[in-house]
């Protein structure tokens, strides 16, 4: 058989003698920069493996991925800036929607660096559900909001696909919560009945339980004590501003970004929350500079809202403990959306993909990566709290299995996020400081919970910050 030239997800090859990238040999190499933990990057090297062999089976073509791990988000995020202005950017990067927004804005003309998909997802031949072998399903498939946050970018086309996915659950001590809520309310009088009660809170019921606990329960040996720890300021204000349908950010009639999070009901909304600090009914990352874990297997918290991709840093050393695991009180019961985080992924024009011949496989790999059976094993044996983006994943025996099994803490919050979350995903505008205006919104609750600025004060600089990096 005839292979067509090798492909590369290697690295890309020096630039010689100080030369500009525009004066670069043409490179054959294709690579995917990422930001992954260890068990995930096991995984991606199996299925990298299974699909150059599938390639060369149907295409006849020979390719070979290696994966380039390049730090944090932010770290990603500075070496791509960096790549930019010689040319040297990956086909494939892990990216916040946010960075995916920052790199649409850094274009001169559309297309220089990010890749619109919509073209390769309409194609007939490789379209989504067009080629067999790959083993993808329809667009119709994914998690709705999941899929949509490619296209929040205020700009026509689709610009990123959802990789592996994760959101916000609440870890609780099953040993003193459940007892305690029987106390509380003794209606509530055996298991199941506490813990339904519990993943249906509102954000006031929940607030008047803390308070409950603040009074009458009284841990021993610890200094510090709050019923409640919220791990990200950022999302505690952003979902609440959903739920509650508060204005965040937006785009005016030419789809220009706007900052709209300076309003007087998000300012009622945060006087609120000061009050229930004041009380000492939770606290948060901003404050205290650690994650809420750090406390909640110290048991100096009984309640520790964080990403459902962080559920064995809850796990106290030696299971001293029963950790149970529901869905976020709502700010509204009548509007539950969530936060969605995890993997999202993004094609990028390498400087010498002048064929586009690297896109392509590019996108052909995130087809596979985000098929039915690879997307929930990637999630399952990844096994750091991330979901499947396809519907249809949740309904295979694999999924099945592993989210019953409450033996698992992953297994457990797998269950909550298919079954009591169900896809109620928000998503908000993406745009060149719309990364700063979510930092910004998280930092403005810290300043004031520990009243550093008023509330008028917090916000004012929180919206003067944003706009100057727009």
């Amino acid at each position: 058989m005839k292979h067509a030239k090798l492909l590369s997800l290697v690295a890309l090859l020096p630039v010689l003698g100080g030369l500009a990238s525009c004066n670069r040999a043409a490179d054959d190499t294709i690579y995917f920069w990422h930001t992954c933990g260890q068990t995930v990057v096991t995984e991606l090297e199996n299925r990298i493996e299974e699909f150059e062999q599938l390639v060369l089976e149907n295409e006849g073509k020979e390719i070979n991925i290696k994966l380039d791990y390049r730090g944090s988000y932010d770290d990603i995020l500075e070496s791509i800036r960096t790549a930019f202005t010689t040319g040297d950017q990956p086909t494939l990067a892990i990216a916040y929607p946010d960075h995916v927004a920052e790199y649409l804005a850094s274009e001169n003309t559309p297309g220089q660096y990010v890749v619109d998909l919509t073209d390769y997802i309409n194609d007939p031949e490789v379209g989504f559900g067009k080629e067999a072998w790959i083993g993808d399903t329809e667009v119709s498939d994914f998690v709705d909001a999941f899929y949509e946050e490619g296209s929040s970018y205020g700009r026509e086309g689709i610009y990123s696909l959802p990789l592996m996915k994760s959101t916000e659950v609440m870890y609780y001590n099953k040993n003193i919560v459940l007892p305690e809520i029987t106390k509380y309310k003794p209606e509530l009088d055996t298991t199941e009945k506490a813990e339904n009660w519990l993943n249906n809170l509102s954000w006031d019921e929940f607030m008047d339980f803390c308070y409950y606990l603040k009074k009458n329960y009284v841990p021993a040996g610890v200094s510090e004590f709050w019923p409640a720890f919220y791990d990200s300021d950022s999302n505690m204000y952003i979902t609440a501003s959903m739920q509650k349908e508060i204005p965040f950010l937006g785009y005016d009639d030419q789809g220009k970004g706007e900052v709209l999070f300076n309003n007087a009901q998000a300012k009622e909304m945060v006087q609120q929350f000061k009050t229930w600090y004041d009380d000492g009914l939770f606290t948060t990352k901003g404050v205290e500079g650690k994650y809420g874990s750090n406390y909640f297997t110290n048991i100096q918290c009984l309640f520790d809202i964080g990403s459902s991709g962080g559920a064995g840093y809850n796990y106290p050393a030696g299971g001293t403990f029963e950790v149970g695991i529901c869905r976020v009180p709502a700010f509204n019961n009548d509007n539950r959306l969530y936060v969605t985080q995890g993997l999202t992924a993004t094609v990028l024009k390498a400087g010498d993909d002048y064929d586009g011949e690297k896109a392509l496989y590019g996108y052909k790999f995130l087809k596979y990566l985000t098929s039915t059976d690879v997307n929930t094993e990637l999630c399952i044996n990844g096994s750091e709290g991330y979901v499947p983006v396809r519907k249809s994943s949740y309904e295979t025996a694999l999924f099945k299995d592993f989210s019953s099994n409450n033996r698992l803490m992953v297994g457990q919050v797998a269950n909550i996020v298919a079954n009591n979350i169900q896809g109620h995903y928000f998503n908000t505008p993406c745009f060149k400081g719309s990364a700063y205006a979510r930092d910004a919104v998280g930092g403005l609750l810290s300043q004031v919970f520990t009243n550093n600025r008023t509330i008028d004060e917090a916000f004012t600089k929180a919206e003067n910050d944003t706009l100057n990096q727009m």
